[in-house]
């Protein structure tokens, strides 16, 4: 018996091999072919990759954004290829996308994904994904915008308050007044547990405690002093040696019951109703000002709030590892580049990462440049090595 399973289990093994090792060619043969990875060049013949994507008839492509949708008509009329778009949040992209790869499926081409964590850490490392960079693009994006992923646009998580309902002007100057008693139960976000791009904004915060320092110097008049809830929990965790002003934050904000809602354009609306007495704060995106309708939805950003207003993110474009249209899928990547392909996400509040897109988008929005905001950009590294501690420290502190 031991010989038959000894046996059976070596088969067993040679089998796999053969079929990581085929998979593993094949994979190679699939990256020659579509030109990525070592086999990238800069000489890009788009005439012939038109023609082969013409071929290969359509695109499929996760989207992180809904606006996907408006771009199928438009490329179907210029190149004759579908879009199917498929309006996944970041994170669930990539687990779907792993799912799918372990099983040997591969039916997407493209990945429209705002998760740098993410993608910076495990997609990109593991060859789920590879970067690609339409020619042509060089003099236009910062060396950084282009590696180790092709940025399209910046995106951010800021606070929004009802104009219309303050004539006078924001009805708070700092994040510390989202942890005063009058905004109890007052405050709208995603579900930090729930929202890759909540926890990321939350992760932030706490990732800038001398910040959060002196701004609560400014709020209050004196230096911080820590609840005791938070020095408890300190003395009790073998991992955090001192207790800071973003942790007290968090904990103060978590037990000012904010209220958890899953649409960020929910929660625009919900801040912006012009027809309600005692209006919210909310953290959603930084575009849902495209969304301001008069005499129905009147809201802005909280511009000059203390010490920042928001949280900025890239959102990238990447070609699926076995992607089955990648002429196609190097076809919309550089479409999404262009003036054309990037007019779904021409709004105020979404910076293009092209420096001649984003100079016509200043001209008509009438905003500050991108660079001249007071957003904290996300250490993509930073969040990645601490999720796990950020959640534990989330649960405790609420």
């Amino acid at each position: 018996m031991k010989y038959i399973k000894t046996r059976t289990i070596l088969a067993q093994a040679t089998a796999l091999s053969l079929v990581l090792s085929g998979a593993a060619l094949a994979d190679e043969a699939w990256q020659k072919a579509a030109g990525v990875g070592e086999y990238a060049t800069q000489d890009q013949d788009w005439a012939a990759i038109e023609a082969e994507a013409k071929e290969e008839g359509q695109v499929v492509v996760y989207s992180v954004s809904s606006r996907i949708a408006k771009l199928v008509d438009g490329f179907k009329e210029k190149y004759g290829i579908d879009i199917v778009g498929h309006d996944i949040p970041s994170d669930l992209q990539i687990e779907k996308l792993r799912r799918e790869h372990r099983a040997g499926i591969y039916s997407v081409d493209v990945l429209f994904n705002s998760e740098a964590p993410l993608l910076l850490n495990e997609v990109l490392p593991n060859g789920l994904a590879w970067n690609f960079v339409p020619s042509g693009l060089e003099g236009d994006l910062d060396p950084s915008e282009m590696k180790p992923f092709l940025v399209q646009r910046h995106s951010s998580r800021v606070i929004y308050y009802n104009t219309a309902l303050n004539p006078d002007g924001p009805p708070i100057d700092s994040l510390w007044d989202l942890t005063r008693e009058e905004w109890a139960g007052r405050t709208l976000l995603p579900s930090p547990l729930e929202d890759g791009l909540s926890a990321n904004f939350m992760q932030t915060i706490l990732h800038n405690p001398d910040e959060m320092a002196a701004a609560y110097e400014r709020e209050f008049g004196e230096p911080i002093t820590y609840s005791e809830d938070v020095m408890e929990m300190v003395a009790d965790s073998a991992d955090i040696e001192e207790p800071d002003a973003s942790m007290e934050w968090l904990y103060r904000f978590m037990n000012n019951e904010p209220v958890f809602q899953g649409s960020t354009t929910k929660i625009f609306r919900n801040v912006a109703d012009v027809n309600q007495d005692n209006p919210p704060l909310g953290i959603t995106t930084f575009s849902k000002m495209r969304d301001n309708e008069d005499g129905v939805y009147a809201a802005a950003p909280l511009f000059d709030l203390d010490p920042f207003f928001g949280v900025s993110y890239p959102t990238a474009l990447l070609m699926a590892d076995m992607a089955p249209h990648p002429n196609a899928a190097k076809l919309l990547i550089r479409y999404m580049m262009e003036e054309d392909g990037f007019a779904p996400w021409n709004e105020p509040g979404d910076y293009a990462a092209r420096t001649s897109l984003e100079a016509k988008q200043l001209e008509e929005f009438g905003l500050p440049k991108f660079g001249d905001l007071n957003l904290r950009a996300i250490d993509a590294d930073e969040i990645y090595y601490t999720k796990y501690g950020f959640l534990a420290l989330y649960l405790e502190l609420s």
